[in-house]
């Protein structure tokens, strides 16, 4: 769910310098000292000293042509101690890969972070557009299956809270726009296990995902096999993925209940 209330003691140039480089998070082109000023709500001295900073550290890179701004090679640095860091990707992803490789199609994981999925770990095995096979990608977690397997199986407080948020603007004409379908929809993953979700983030794209448990039986993640019509239908992806990513996620579960 949402964080918690900030706490009253902060370093504030470290959260000035954060806010900075969050900026590239949603802003995908490389940006000026002004926009920077503007975007991150600062001073022109504090960005300044800010931005020069973060490039002289390696966080930012800077085109001395244009004098904008980019994300820098180091950032990659803080991705890396976070990954190696994560013990459920670590117990995931080897069976992620051998289910991508025995079913010849494209793996995901993604945790729950908010009212948003974000997807840590992409085994892809088609032609996704660049943003689709990378980590770190959100999606709001009501308009995924991937998102409604992770709130079926948390307490119950939690799909409550995603449902008090107006819902998204839709990504496809399919995607569902009912409160109430949605919250059936959480109910009937909890009884079956899984759920399958067509043309929701994607046309032509049908999804089946299933919940990672930890301790208690709580999902502390989901995995999602997303396959492409004409060539896969829910009716074939019910009869040819559903055991196999299953069997995988109850094989991640135990694992990652041990941890």
């Amino acid at each position: 769910m949402p964080p918690a209330t900030q706490p009253t003691v902060l370093a504030s140039t470290l959260e000035r310098g954060m806010r900075v480089l969050a900026l590239f998070r949603t802003h995908l082109t490389p940006l000026s000292l002004s926009e920077i000023t503007e975007l991150a709500g600062l001073e022109k001295s504090a960005a300044q000293r800010l931005t020069y900073t973060l490039h002289a550290l390696g966080y930012l890179e800077r085109d001395e042509k244009t004098r904008r701004y980019r994300p820098g090679l180091r950032i990659l640095d803080l991705a890396y101690a976070y990954l190696i860091h994560d013990r459920l990707l670590e117990r995931a992803l080897p069976h992620m890969i051998e289910l991508s490789r025995k079913m010849r199609t494209t793996v995901n994981l993604a945790v729950l972070d908010g009212y948003e999925v974000i997807y840590k770990a992409r085994i892809p095995r088609s032609s996704l557009s660049y943003d689709a096979a990378l980590i770190g990608v959100r999606q709001p977690a009501l308009m995924t299956g991937i998102g409604q397997v992770i709130a079926a199986f948390s307490p119950p407080e939690v799909i409550a809270g995603l449902l008090t948020q107006p819902l998204p603007a839709p990504q496809t004409p399919f995607t569902c726009q009912d409160p109430a379908l949605i919250r059936t929809r959480v109910e009937q993953a909890r009884h079956d296990g899984f759920i399958i979700s067509s043309q929701q983030i994607m046309l032509q794209e049908v999804v089946v995902s299933a919940p990672v448990f930890g301790p208690n039986r709580v999902a502390v993640a989901g995995i999602s096999m997303p396959v492409y019509m004409p060539d896969w239908t829910e009716e074939r992806v019910r009869a040819e993925l559903v055991q196999p990513l299953t069997e995988a996620t109850r094989t991640i579960s135990t694992s990652v209940a041990r941890l």
